[in-house]
């Protein structure tokens, strides 16, 4: 792969003492090394401001938020360090419910801001106000089921990230395609970042020589998720594949959950999607074309 006009500053680090988010090592309880990937948006327009959120000595959010990187939306605005990979941030644990694998989260130690390395990607996130979406913005829903409007990922930042993926596994080898997430994924009625996140494109990207099963486009939406529900044999109920998320499609991903080792929440997740693509291959089914297109 040629290299890319970019640059990885490390202006914006955060020194290692006290007041600051950023904490020293990893827990020999877990390993003494990061166990994964969760992936955010800024819920800014641009680089210069999460650095000034986040980066630095002086950050906006001193003391109280940080990452390991922000990736910019372009080549120009670049990527940030803000911690270094043998160091934690603290970007998720508030209200985590979750590991990185999906299991219930259990010890302190397998919070996000102990145990997984922080990506902040520049996104606006979802649209809060009528107009604000534009055409090509992505549809996609939430964890609760409530259809939302995405900014894009830009083709400049999503290589970027893989990139910055590269660099992750380039340190910590044993972190594989399943230790991605979103924010969301181990936040889940808390969080809804990074809803639409192009995770096949980035992983296969990160990982070229690995087979990337892309289990979250086909499940982005409501209407996707419930015709995949029905094509693994749970039922919904009278109103069926609506695009409407009710009693009866939370009770059948509830059920789905149960049935396959999953915490019981009703909350859908990159692991409630991964498995459910498992689940219907061993059947003989394609989950993107039991799920059909994006409404």
């Amino acid at each position: 792969m040629a290299e890319l006009p970019f640059r990885t500053r490390d202006t914006a680090l955060i020194p290692l003492e006290d007041g600051q988010a950023v904490s020293a090592g990893w827990p020999p309880s877990i390993g003494g090394h990061p166990l994964g990937v969760t992936w955010h948006w800024t819920v800014t327009w641009d680089l210069e401001l999460c650095r000034r959120l986040l980066g630095g000595r002086s950050a906006a959010r001193r003391g109280e938020a940080s990452a390991h990187y922000g990736v910019g939306r372009s080549y120009a605005e670049g990527v940030d360090r803000y911690v270094t990979l043998e160091n934690r941030s603290w970007h998720a644990g508030k209200n985590q419910s979750l590991r990185w694998d999906g299991r219930a989260l259990g010890s302190p130690d397998y919070k996000g801001s102990r145990s997984t390395i922080g990506v902040e990607t520049v996104s606006i996130g979802y649209a809060t106000a009528p107009g604000m979406a534009e055409d090509d913005w992505i549809r996609a829903a939430t964890p609760d089921g409530k259809p939302i409007r995405v900014q894009p990922w830009t083709d400049e930042q999503v290589a970027m990230m893989v990139e910055v993926g590269r660099e992750i596994v380039a340190r910590w080898p044993h972190i594989g395609p399943d230790d991605h997430h979103g924010h969301h994924d181990i936040c889940p009625g808390y969080k809804v970042d990074v809803s639409g996140f192009p995770f096949a494109r980035v992983l296969a990207g990160i990982y070229p020589d690995r087979a990337i099963v892309d289990h979250w486009t086909p499940t982005g939406t409501v209407v996707q998720r419930q015709r995949a529900l029905l094509a693994a044999g749970f039922d919904l109920g009278p109103f069926g594949a609506d695009g409407s998320w009710g009693p009866g499609s939370l009770g059948a991903l509830k059920r789905f959950q149960d049935a396959h080792g999953l915490v019981v929440n009703g909350r859908w997740s990159t692991f409630v999607s991964r498995r459910l693509a498992e689940v219907l291959a061993g059947r003989g089914i394609d989950l993107a074309e039991a799920a059909g297109p994006a409404l």
